[in-house]
């Protein structure tokens, strides 16, 4: 029954996303002019950092270099958001998973790529993660996501928590 849902779920998550994407070539301008913007504003505002104390996580990153802001990878970061993401999570309210608002003041940049990465070996070995998951139905899928792709969601991330504080 609970796969049936999640099967629906999925489906009516696909025709909302289809049915409010319009034009494909207006969106992918509407996105170039809009990731412009926000480069110009990124590089004025000051840019969130990663929480730095608390748990890493279980799984293939154990630490993260901090570098400075790069919008670039940033950039990457949203094409991959809006495709691998953003049918469970949104910014401002809990979908299928939590709301990532401030979730890069909230956890660990290891952290937070390791359940990118390895959602199954978190949601069963990080007690952080298995206390997240009590409040929701479906457990976080595998994205096939290689370090690179989750480090430039993690910069997108960063880049999206700084605009909305």
């Amino acid at each position: 029954m609970n796969k049936r849902i999640n099967v629906i779920l999925s489906c009516m998550g696909i025709v909302g996303m289809i049915a409010c994407g319009g034009n494909g070539e207006n969106k992918k301008e509407n996105d170039t002019s809009k990731a412009a913007n926000q480069n110009v504003a990124s590089t004025d505002a000051a840019m969130l950092d990663f929480k730095s104390d608390g748990s890493k996580g279980v799984g293939p990153v154990s630490t993260i270099e901090h570098k400075a802001f790069d919008a670039q990878l940033a950039n990457k970061g949203v094409e991959l958001f809006v495709s691998k993401c953003a049918m469970c999570h949104n910014f401002e309210r809990t979908l299928v998973g939590p709301s990532l608002d401030g979730v890069v003041k909230r956890r660990t940049p290891e952290w937070i790529m390791n359940m990118m990465l390895d959602p199954s070996t978190m949601l069963e070995k990080d007690a952080d993660a298995i206390a997240l998951s009590k409040d929701f139905s479906s457990p976080m899928i595998s994205l096939g996501l290689q370090q690179e792709e989750a480090r430039a969601i993690l910069e997108y991330l960063r880049e999206r928590n700084s605009a909305s504080k």
